[in-house]
């Protein structure tokens, strides 16, 4: 990240801490008059952006976009060989959803790769979201409101240099609408559902992008997949008929409630219903996916250049076993490993070494269940000093932050960044929303 435009802005709060802060609760007012709203609060924000200069997006662009060709790979992989299907362990009705055509070509339409960014082209993989992905509206929504902040059109005059973000809800639309046309070439307008659990996933995001669909012309519905009605080879919510619908129910959802959703699910194997994105995305989301790629022997489809790549950006993964050599490893390792569940979300159930004391680290391990668990060798998680207004009164603190890099159709399309003093940063720990600025020097 630029550390001079870093330098530049806080230099710029020191001399009018109480102006900034100020300007801070004014963007507060205007993101809870959007409603940009995480379980009923405004989320919570630092009057810090991020600055990034066009070299250092594409340099991200190109580190994804090499993961993304490996996967690209191990889905290919999965959908034509069984025995490499096993590794994953997907129940039997699983593995029929994800071997369904969807209609579309892209495996993976929405995605979120975390990643620790240590700068210098210092990169770890920590997590890959490819499941109900969130963030883009919080993201951009702090992003625009910086952009009119007093903190940035300061800066802009005293350094010249020009500010932007990347946009990722009309670029998100554009994505969802283009892999409907190919799924039905001939449909211009499709009536479009937007999919969840009620009370699962954030209304306030669905709301959000239903209001834009309505805007472009598009009917649109939020619905609860069990709502959902399958009938003269048409889906329907009520009497509205579903064309195309944007999926955040995650898979894990999906399957717990599968006996009650099966009109939806009749749709789509019969293809009457376009659903994006797919259940193939669940190959690269369910965490097991770190260990497959680490193990040679199961993944010799992939070349030189893809194991090195893996072994220098994702951290060494192994599924727990019941084997008593690698349970006393890590048992004897707390302060370098990790514990991850392999498909929980928000940082459920995800227990790292050297938070815990060695019996709770014991504890944790008698209780995991094995072959549900992954072991993974512990990242330091980057740090950075960030600007704290509280009462008109400016701090520097050191936060850890992570970088969420949005991926649609596998492509790069923006970054999400949340921080937070924690090694796990997750809503539940409240973390904060930092904005992405690009900048142009001129």
């Amino acid at each position: 990240m630029l550390k001079e435009a870093a330098l530049e802005y806080h230099n710029l709060l020191a001399e009018a801490p109480d102006k900034y802060a100020q300007d801070l609760e004014k963007i507060y007012g205007r993101l809870e008059a959007d409603e940009i709203c995480y379980q009923g609060e405004v989320i919570p924000i630092l009057y810090q952006p991020l600055f990034f200069s066009q070299a250092e997006l594409e340099e991200i662009s190109q580190l994804v976009g090499r993961l993304s060709g490996i996967l690209s790979k191990v889905i290919d992989r999965y959908l034509i060989d069984k025995e490499f299907r096993s590794y994953f362990g997907f129940s039997q009705e699983l593995e029929n959803l994800i071997l369904a055509d969807p209609g579309y070509s892209n495996p993976v339409p929405m995605a979120r790769f975390d990643i620790f960014y240590y700068g210098d082209n210092k990169y770890r993989f920590c997590e890959l979201n490819a499941d109900g992905s969130s963030g883009m509206v919080k993201t951009n929504a702090v992003e625009k409101n910086f952009l009119q902040s007093e903190g940035i059109k300061d800066l802009t005059v005293r350094t010249g240099y020009d500010f932007d973000y990347c946009e990722l809800l009309d670029k998100w639309i554009d994505t969802l609408l283009a892999n409907y046309k190919e799924f039905n070439p001939e449909d211009n307008n499709p009536n479009i559902a937007i999919m969840d659990f009620d009370n699962f996933g954030m209304v306030s995001e669905f709301e959000y992008f239903k209001e834009l669909l309505q805007n472009r012309g598009y009917q649109t519905v939020i619905v609860d997949p069990r709502e959902l009605e399958y009938k003269n080879n048409n889906l329907y919510y009520g009497d509205f008929e579903v064309d195309l619908i944007y999926r955040r129910a995650v898979t894990t959802d999906v399957m717990e409630y599968y006996s009650e959703i099966g009109d939806l699910l009749t749709a789509y194997y019969n293809q009457d219903v376009c659903i994006v994105g797919s259940f193939r995305s669940q190959i690269i989301h369910n965490k097991i996916i770190f260990a497959i790629l680490h193990d040679s022997e199961k993944t010799g489809f992939l070349n030189v250049e893809d194991r090195n790549f893996i072994e220098e950006y994702i951290p060494e993964t192994s599924l727990i076993v019941k084997d008593y050599q690698q349970l006393n490893y890590i048992k004897n390792n707390r302060e370098k490993l990790v514990l991850k569940p392999l498909d929980f979300y928000g940082a459920q159930g995800v227990y790292i070494g050297c938070d815990l004391t060695q019996s709770q680290w014991e504890e944790a391990l008698d209780n995991i269940e094995p072959e549900q668990y992954l072991v993974q060798r512990f990242c330091p998680i980057p740090e950075l000093e960030m600007a704290v207004l509280e009462k008109e009164e400016l701090k520097f603190e050191l936060f850890k932050y992570t970088l969420g890099i949005f991926m649609y159709n596998l492509s790069f399309a923006g970054i999400y960044t949340r921080a937070g003093k924690c090694n796990i940063i997750a809503s539940s720990t409240g973390c904060v929303t930092l904005p992405n600025l690009l900048v142009d020097k001129n």
